[in-house]
């Protein structure tokens, strides 16, 4: 049986697409539209992956994403955002908006996967997610491309 996934974004249309692919996938999927709903879940149910929008109502992303590592969830969290992140380009322009704090948050995720992106290397990147252990010490960042879109992630 396939793991049980939790997406979490303000875009209902978002969350009934990724959905309806990730239950043709075999996938058990729930969704919430904003922060605290998606804490009270988490709180309730074991998730194997939990995507991630950063910009949510009540309960940022942010916010979400470090209050579960300090909670010890074991899930595998993969951020699916519009913001320009970690690329340095965008920080020489200035036109990156994340705090240093926010940086280090960050990095308690899995990986972080740019908007829009290729539905069948989301795909590939959830499996592989998935197939990997938990490491008991953090490697480094991965950086991958596709379709000149920025990923990252951590196995």
């Amino acid at each position: 049986m396939k793991k049980k996934v939790l997406i979490i974004d303000d875009d209902e249309e978002i969350c009934e697409e990724l959905s309806e692919i990730l239950r043709d996938e075999g996938y058990q999927v729930e969704a919430a539209y904003d922060g605290l709903k998606a804490s009270r879940m988490i709180g309730l149910s074991k998730y194997g992956l939990i995507l991630l929008d950063l910009k949510l109502p009540n309960l940022s992303g942010f916010e979400l994403l470090k209050m579960i590592r300090q909670k010890n969830i074991q899930s595998k969290i993969l951020i699916l955002t519009g913001r320009p992140l970690l690329k340095k380009k965008y920080f020489l322009m200035g036109l990156a908006t994340q705090t240093k704090e926010e940086e280090n948050i960050l990095n308690l995720a899995n990986g972080i996967i740019n908007k829009p992106f290729d539905v069948e290397f989301l795909l590939n990147t959830i499996r592989g997610l998935l197939k990997s252990g938990r490491k008991s010490e953090k490697s480094g960042l991965k950086r991958f491309t596709r379709h000149e879109k920025y990923v990252i992630v951590n196995s």
